[in-house]
C-alpha cells in the first residue's frame, strides 16, 4: 500500500512538474515575442493615463470618444513630430558639417578667455586644452584621435537614439488612442488585475498608479518640457552652434532633476565671449529666468499631485536611459514612482490591518 501511495506521488510529482515546464516556457516564449513592444507599450498606458482627463473634457466635446482620441493623437504627433524632426534634423546637420570642415581643414576653433583660468580646480587644464585646440586643431586631433573617436562614436549614437526614440514616442501616441478609445474597458481590466492581486484594496491602488502618473508626468515631464523649450528658444535666437544639441542636453538634465545650468552656464560663457554685451546680457537674464522656471511651473503643474522624493525621479530617468535610450529617460521616471507610491501604499496599508488586528 505504502509503495501504491508512493509510486502515484511520484506521478502526480512528475505530471505536475512537466505540466509547470511547458507553463514556464509558453511564458517564455510569449514574453520574447512580444519583448520589442514592452516599452512603447508601457509608454502608451502611461499616456493614456494621463492624458485621461483632457480626453474626457474633449469627448464631452465632440461626443464620440473614438473622435476625441483621434483628435489627440493628431495633436500630439503635430507636437512631437514638428520640433522633434528639426531638432533631430539640425542636431544632424551640425554634427555633419562640423566633421566636413574638420577634414577640410577649415574648422577653426575660437582662442578662451582668460577668465577661464580662473575656474576653480579645472580652469588651467581647460584653458591648455582649448587653447591647444584652437592653435593647431589637426595636430589636436592627432594627439588625442583614440580619444576623439570614442566621443564620435557616442555622439553618433546619441543622434541614432533620438531617432529612434522620436519614432517609439510617435508608436506609443498612436497605442495610447487605442487604449483610451477603449477606455471603460481599460479601466475594468486594470481594476480586475488589480482586485485579483491586492484583493479588496485594488481600486485604492489603482487609483493610486493613476494620480501619481498624472503628478509625474505634469509636475517632472511636463515642467521639463516646458523650461527645455523655453531654454532652447534662447539657443536659437542667439545662434549658438549646435542649439538643438545643448537644447536636447538641457532636457536630459531637467527630467533628471539636475540643475540645467550644468549645460546653460557654458553656453552663456561662449555667449558672452562672441556676442555683444547687450545680446549676451539679454540672453543670460531669459536663460536664469528660463532655468528657474520650474519654481513657478511645478506648484501650478503638480496640484494636489502625489508627492515623491526627486531622488526617486533621478534614479528612475537615469535607470530607464542607461536601459532603454532616451524614451527610458521618461518611462524610468514614471515607472519607479509609481512603483515607489505602491511599494509605500502596500506597506501603510498591512500596517494599518495588522494595527487594527492588535486593537
Amino acid at each position: 500500500m505504502d509503495m501504491l501511495n508512493q509510486k502515484t506521488f511520484e506521478r502526480g510529482a512528475m505530471e505536475a512538474a512537466i505540466k509547470i515546464g511547458l507553463l514556464f516556457l509558453l511564458a517564455a516564449w510569449c514574453i520574447d515575442i512580444v519583448r520589442p513592444f514592452i516599452t512603447p507599450v508601457i509608454w502608451a498606458m502611461i499616456l493614456a493615463v494621463a492624458l485621461n482627463p483632457l480626453y474626457l473634457k474633449l469627448k464631452n466635446v465632440v461626443g464620440k470618444g473614438g473622435v476625441a482620441a483621434t483628435i489627440i493623437v493628431l495633436v500630439f504627433l503635430a507636437i512631437i513630430l514638428v520640433p522633434g524632426v528639426k531638432v533631430t534634423t539640425a542636431a544632424i546637420d551640425s554634427l555633419a558639417a562640423v566633421g566636413k570642415q574638420v577634414q577640410q581643414g577649415s574648422f577653426e576653433i575660437p582662442p578662451p578667455s582668460n577668465s577661464i583660468k580662473s575656474w576653480p580646480l579645472i580652469g588651467e587644464k581647460v584653458h591648455a586644452q582649448w587653447s591647444l585646440a584652437a592653435s593647431d586643431l589637426q595636430r589636436y586631433l592627432g594627439t588625442y584621435a583614440s580619444q576623439v573617436g570614442d566621443v564620435a562614436g557616442k555622439v553618433i549614437g546619441f543622434a541614432g537614439g533620438l531617432i529612434g526614440g522620436l519614432l517609439m514616442f510617435c508608436f506609443s501616441v498612436i497605442i495610447a488612442g487605442v487604449f483610451m478609445a477603449n477606455g471603460e474597458k481599460a479601466v475594468l481590466g486594470a481594476q480586475s488585475l488589480a482586485n485579483a492581486l491586492a484583493g479588496k484594496h485594488g481600486s485604492y491602488l489603482t487609483n493610486l498608479a493613476s494620480n501619481t502618473i498624472q503628478s509625474v508626468a505634469k509636475g517632472v515631464l511636463g515642467v521639463a518640457v516646458i523650461q527645455a523649450t523655453l531654454l532652447s528658444i534662447g539657443f536659437f535666437a542667439v545662434g549658438v552652434p549646435g542649439a538643438a544639441v545643448w537644447s536636447v542636453l538641457v532636457l536630459i538634465l531637467a527630467i533628471a532633476q539636475l540643475p540645467p545650468f550644468l549645460v546653460v552656464l557654458p553656453v552663456v560663457i561662449y555667449v558672452f565671449n562672441h556676442e555683444s554685451t547687450v545680446v549676451a546680457g539679454i540672453f543670460a537674464v531669459w536663460s536664469i529666468l528660463a532655468g528657474f522656471s520650474e519654481n513657478v511651473l511645478k506648484p501650478l503643474l503638480l496640484g494636489r499631485g502625489v508627492d515623491v522624493p526627486m531622488l526617486v525621479i533621478l534614479l528612475g530617468s537615469l535607470g530607464g536611459m542607461l536601459m532603454s535610450g532616451f524614451v527610458g529617460l521618461f518611462l524610468g521616471a514614471v515607472v519607479l514612482a509609481v512603483s515607489y507610491r505602491l511599494l509605500v501604499a502596500w506597506l501603510e496599508l498591512n500596517s494599518q490591518e495588522q494595527a487594527d488586528a492588535n486593537d
